[in-house]
């Protein structure tokens, strides 16, 4: 019997997991669920006859070996840095790979190797990315079919609260990893806006987000992705005019997040002088100037500019003035900031989140410019079944279903742009819900 072993039992983890389940016996695999606490990786096991739960630490190198030796067919839904570590047993042991993160160059530098070997590591089978790059391509594919020229292309992806569970001022909850929501940006941002190459450093990249329309579902505020431009040649868009992909976040949270930013709470690099036990307040307190003014002022001095009321609402919030102690022991103002939102934006287990995704692509036909949209609008049922979990787990469950029928043979390392790979996946997407509404205007 074939055996997939899954490394993760994260609550990403959650749809794949259910849905290789699912199918474990009418495709005739086993799954073993590999993690680091047994206790989440049985509870999501269940007592399922096909499914099996294993304690592994990732860093033990025999233990990890053992697992991948055995394997059929290698899942990795570790953290991205831990990748590299399973990549490397898979082509010590000729095993075939998957995740949902994007391809790093160690992976990429291995694939030579990979390829001689006849194996396939999949990349970027996702969310964000995955589902972005899959449904852009069959876009952009229709559009070149019918004899179109791409000018402009605009993608935005946002993991948001749904309304009905939207009770805080930042528009916000975190149904992901909250480390990364600390650390967005921290990077000069690159893109391609009319012909000209363009920069935005972290400085002013919430500063200076935009108003995005979203068909059928109003504005949401975007900052734009660390590059853009890479995308050009990727999704094989030589000649075009505009590039530029982003993120979306609820009304109002970039602004409030670049005071933030301007405070120095999100930095990473500086670990600083505080015991265990240091007051919230305290630690907001040595960021600001010393002079003796209202809290929303001495705020607007020590960034050198004024804030909304709306944006100080959103300050307020997250209680950065409490008596509260932190547990952190020497943190970066970053760690320190994510024990704070992961209390104040908590999904609680009856909210749901929000998965928003638009494509914006204009093309010239037939002497017209014209613009069609594409818009993935899902909610998820609560905080175990989000949305975040279903789109990033299902692409690649159905990937490793039909990768393990046979399909995909191609050797090497691969991002899921091309038709064979995109299309039978975004299908059976779309008989699970998970579907665009395009609209087009001329």
């Amino acid at each position: 019997m074939k055996q997939i072993i899954l490394f993760g039992a994260g609550r990403s983890a959650t749809y794949l997991i259910d849905y290789l389940l699912e199918h474990a016996e009418a495709e005739e695999f086993q799954l073993v669920l590999a993690d680091s606490n047994i206790e989440i990786a049985e509870l999501k096991i269940g007592n399922h006859p096909r499914g099996r739960a294993v304690a592994c630490d990732i860093n033990d190198t025999a233990m990890r070996q053992a697992l991948i030796a055995q394997a059929s067919f290698v899942i990795s839904m570790l953290p991205a840095f831990l990748h590299f570590l399973v990549a490397k047993d898979c082509l010590l042991y000729g095993k075939d790979m998957a995740t949902a993160s994007y391809l790093s160059d160690e992976i990429k530098a291995m694939e030579p190797e990979i390829t001689a070997k006849g194996l396939v590591f999949a990349n970027e089978l996702g969310l964000d990315p995955g589902i972005d790059h899959m449904s852009a391509m069959k876009l952009l594919d229709e559009i070149k079919s019918k004899g179109g020229q791409i000018i402009s292309f605009k993608s935005y992806t946002g993991g948001l609260v749904a309304k009905e569970s939207d009770d805080n001022p930042w528009h916000y909850k975190v149904s992901w990893n909250p480390r990364n929501v600390i650390l967005a940006g921290q990077c000069t941002s690159q893109y391609l806006e009319n012909g000209e190459i363009k920069f935005l450093p972290y400085s002013r990249l919430f500063s200076q987000s935009e108003e995005v329309d979203v068909i059928g579902h109003g504005n949401f505020s975007m900052y734009v992705n660390r590059d853009s431009i890479k995308y050009v040649d990727l999704y094989r868009l030589d000649g075009i005019n505009t590039m530029i992909r982003g993120t979306f976040r609820g009304e109002g949270y970039c602004e409030a997040w670049s005071v933030l930013i301007d405070l120095g709470m999100t930095d990473d690099s500086t670990k600083l002088s505080l015991e265990a036990g240091f007051s919230i307040a305290n630690f907001t307190k040595s960021f600001l100037i010393s002079e003796d003014c209202e809290t929303k002022e001495k705020i607007e001095r020590t960034i050198r500019r004024n804030i909304s009321p709306a944006t100080y609402e959103r300050i307020e919030y997250l209680q950065l003035f409490s008596d509260e102690s932190c547990p952190l022991s020497h943190p970066t103002p970053a760690q320190v900031l994510e024990h704070i939102i992961v209390n104040k934006w908590v999904l609680r287990p009856n909210d749901k989140d929000l998965i928003v995704m638009q494509h914006e692509v204009k093309y010239r036909l037939d002497n017209e410019v014209r613009t069609v949209y594409s818009t993935l609008y899902r909610e998820g049922k609560n905080d175990i079944y989000t949305a975040m979990a279903e789109t990033v787990g299902l692409p690649l469950a159905i990937y490793t279903k039909l990768r393990l029928r046979g399909m995909f043979n191609k050797p090497g390392v691969f991002i899921p742009v091309e038709k064979e790979i995109y299309e039978p996946i975004l299908k059976e997407l779309s008989s699970l819900g998970i579907h665009f509404m395009e609209s087009e205007n001329v």
